[in-house]
């Protein structure tokens, strides 16, 4: 089966509550190996991993999207397009993030969480 990165995914997730979603809906994905010699404040990069069916797998996505945004008030996804530009989802709108998922290159997952455990250190 040919299989293809779909989009990067960056969390700053600090439970890691989204990575625990794609694994139990049996997502593919693979860790990003850091390479930067500065430290960025990011828990984790990840790519999506897409095979043949990518349709599927972005309503996949699409519920897993949803259901982290959900779990938690003011998470929000930043969404950079093919062309480019950057759009936020912080609502549950299917066919929206369907829409957007469909052209995207990279996606950032934020937690407000994350921000909380920065500045407790």
């Amino acid at each position: 089966m040919n299989k293809s990165t779909l989009f990067e995914l960056t969390l700053f997730d600090p439970e890691n509550t989204l990575i625990a979603l794609l694994e139990k809906r049996g997502i593919e994905f693979r860790k990003v190996p850091v390479t930067r010699k500065f430290v960025v404040a990011m828990d984790e990069t990840v790519e999506v991993v897409s095979s043949d069916n990518s349709e599927a797998l972005i309503e996949n996505l699409v519920s897993v999207f949803i259901e982290w945004l959900e779990e938690k008030r003011y998470r929000k996804l930043q969404v950079q397009l093919v062309d480019g530009s950057i759009v936020y989802i912080d609502e549950c709108d299917i066919e929206g993030v369907t829409s957007i998922l469909k052209n995207s290159l990279k996606v950032s997952a934020f937690d407000p969480e994350y921000n909380n455990r920065i500045l407790n250190k």
